[in-house]
């Protein structure tokens, strides 16, 4: 009997759906001349010795030449690239991205180009794909590879995907435009061209945070950005571009009015409109505190494009924002639904089937305080990215919060085995918030934990200054200062510190140690909270806007910083622009929530915009709708500002939450001469 040789594409799904010639390309005419059969690797490079020996060694067995482009390299590179064959040209950098790969291309040789980057690298599971497109007959028709940006922000899981033209034939009719952000074009018209879907996946490490600050990309690119667009500033993928980058340099206003004269200006779709539509809704909806404009945006994209994933992804996150929780889960499962339609798109991030998904299912859930659930959807996303920190620690957190503490106790030492610097504080966190002070100290006191950042080392002398604390066993003040030797900025050491000092008595080292820390150099957005915070009580209030700032830009969630930002702006007279920073504060940060709407009500109140104020309330009230006091401020608050007949319906329709309610909604009404309304209501509470 004849041995079989498995063939795992030729049973797979992709596979079936072949009805061409390899990735259902198109058959070319007879008549066109085919080039030699092989691959050509296309390069433009500088200063690229970290990563390139990883991108020519993973291409090596599969390509047939290797031509670079160098602009300039003062490091190795030159020498790795010829210890690999590569032919090599010099260029000088004409800030132009587009003529430099199409500078590359015109040393192309063989029938096909793949084009990398040197800190990309092809996947090893791709290796065969790619060598089975040497001899296909090529036309014009390119094919789309996706992209797998490795990541560690602090989004999620770890990557996120795209999809590009990289792999495409050799001919002149085939080059780049575009001076930044260059995309491929058929005859340099600058319009796109026919492009197939392929399973072939390319690593990508540069944006990292860490190269991102050591290569300055967005320094570099933005001046780039800026000169397309004023060259070109009616060219429709110039101004995606433009309103993408003014967006990501916090420029909003200026990046939403360049994309909504895009698509005003566009007479037909394009393929990258529906991103285009996903951020504006995420604009509007996050940097300018506007859901409603981002719904607007979104149902905008899906009356053109109905099954578009993103779009419902996105539509649903932003109803999750405004609590509407079980509306956005109709969108998720709608939206998992689309997953193999859009896995044949060209636009489609992958990660968004792979944990994003799952992991908003969570968050959903966890609003709901259904953690128990939140923990069921959590597991999806780790089963695609098991080795995801962030999702690990989000499981761990949740299985606390559900009362699991077996099961929890495994979390957080999963995460410390992942990552020892992140999940070992995180572990030792947890065995303070349980009370086994011993075992956590013990940790800290030895050099388990040895390799751990300053910030790290001085939050775990923190935490165990609070155990101290708490159990009345240990003097919290070596741990103190051990924290403020390893990180003298530590905004948890210093306020913790404070308080010590302050119920010591001590005024002496209390003053010592606020003259100190506004000198030293802030690191995190905790540092940074702790500084803001202090210019406010100095009265320095443009040093505590630049703190909060700044504080902002690496952490934009935090609602502390936000709500710093808002009183300095307040003190410096811009209360337009301090009620645009107070709207941004989201309803799960409790405390500050709860004291920026009270602030953004009183703002409003105080230019007479009274239906805003009440509508504020309001906002602040679904967070907290049983709770009868948060009904009764938020009257107080309206009737202060002279908003009467608005606090009288806000009273009205939140009777039935308790009856001190009733009791305040009849106190109005008696100081207001109505003695009739007053005895209905009181008569009513009395039942």
């Amino acid at each position: 009997m004849p041995i079989q040789v498995a063939d795992v594409y030729r049973d797979g799904t992709f596979a079936q759906r072949q009805t061409g010639l390899l990735f259902n390309l198109p058959v070319p005419d007879a008549s066109i001349e085919q080039k030699p059969a092989g691959i050509s690797l296309c390069m433009i490079v500088k200063n690229e010795e970290r990563f390139l020996t990883e991108c020519l060694e993973s291409l090596k067995d599969v390509v047939d030449e290797i031509n670079i482009v160098d602009t300039g390299s003062t490091d190795r590179t030159v020498e790795i690239a010829r210890s690999f064959g590569a032919k090599i040209e010099f260029r000088t950098w004409r800030n132009d991205f587009s003529w430099a790969r199409n500078e590359s291309l015109a040393m192309a040789t063989k029938r096909w180009i793949i084009v990398l980057d040197a800190d990309e690298e092809l996947e090893r599971e791709s290796i065969p794909l790619l060598r089975s497109i040497r001899t296909v007959p090529a036309d014009v028709s390119a094919v789309y590879i996706d992209i797998v940006n490795l990541i560690d922000d602090q989004t999620g899981a770890s990557t996120m995907s795209h999809r590009l033209l990289r792999l495409f034939p050799n001919t002149p009719r085939l080059r780049y435009t575009q001076r930044i952000h260059e995309s491929l074009s058929l005859d340099q018209t600058g319009k796109g061209l026919n492009g197939v879907i392929s399973p072939i996946r390319i690593l990508h490490k540069g944006y990292t945070a860490e190269m991102l600050k050591a290569r300055n990309k967005d320094t570099r690119n933005r001046p780039l950005v800026a000169k397309e667009y004023e060259e070109n500033s009616d060219d429709l993928f110039a101004m995606f571009n433009f309103g993408n980058a003014a967006i990501c340099a916090g420029n909003t206003e200026v990046g939403v009015a360049c994309l909504e004269r895009m698509l005003e200006l566009a007479d037909a779709p394009k393929i990258y409109f529906p991103l285009a539509y996903v951020m504006l809704a995420q604009a509007y909806a996050e940097a300018l505190a506007d859901n409603e404009r981002g719904l607007e945006a979104i149902e905008r994209g899906l009356a053109i494009f109905q099954l578009d994933a993103g779009l419902i992804f996105t539509k649903g996150q932003i109803l999750a924002k405004q609590g509407k929780t079980g509306e956005a889960r109709e969108l998720y499962h709608q939206a998992l639904s689309l997953r193999e339609l859009m896995l044949q798109t060209a636009m489609t991030d992958d990660e968004i089937f792979q944990w994003k998904i799952y992991s908003s299912f969570a968050n959903s859930y966890e609003r709901d305080k259904n953690y128990d659930e939140a923990v069921t959807w959590i597991d999806k996303a780790i089963a695609n990215k098991p080795n995801s920190v962030l999702l690990q620690r989000a499981k761990a957190q949740l299985l606390e919060r559900a009362g699991r503490q077996y099961e929890a106790e495994l979390a957080y030492r999963r995460v410390a085995e992942i990552e020892p610097r992140v999940g070992g504080v995180d572990w030792v966190n947890y065995l303070l918030r349980r009370g086994r002070f011993g075992e956590a100290l013990r940790i800290i006191e030895t050099d388990v934990l040895k390799d751990l950042s300053p910030v790290a080392l001085a939050q775990l002398n923190v935490a165990a200054a609070r155990a101290a604390l708490a159990t009345g066993t240990n003097d919290p003040r070596p741990f103190l200062a051990a924290a403020l030797r390893y990180h003298p900025a530590s905004g948890s050491a210093l306020a913790l510190s404070e308080k010590v000092l302050t119920d010591a008595g001590d005024t002496a080292a209390l003053a010592a140690l606020h003259e100190r820390e506004v000198t030293a150099a802030c690191i995190d957005a905790d540092d940074y909270c702790r500084r803001s915070f202090r210019f406010l009580a100095l009265e320095r209030f443009a040093d505590a806007r630049a703190a909060a700032e700044s504080g902002l830009e690496l952490e934009p969630a935090n609602a502390e910083l936000r709500f710093n930002l808002a009183m300095a702006l307040v003190r410096l007279g811009e209360d337009g622009t301090a009620e645009n920073e107070l709207a941004r504060i989201e309803a799960h940060h409790a405390d500050v929530f709860t004291a920026g709407m009270q602030w953004l009500a009183s703002l409003q109140l105080k230019r007479g915009e009274r239906i805003r104020a009440a509508e504020t309330i309001e906002r602040w009230l679904a967070a907290d709708a049983t709770n009868a006091r948060t009904v009764v401020s938020g009257a107080q608050i309206l009737v202060q500002g002279g908003a009467r007949d608005e606090a009288r319906a806000l009273l009205e329709a939140h009777l039935d939450v308790d009856r001190s309610v009733s009791l305040e909604l009849a106190s109005m009404y008696l100081q207001d001469g109505d003695l009739a309304a007053a005895g209905r209501v009181a008569e009513n509470a009395l039942r």
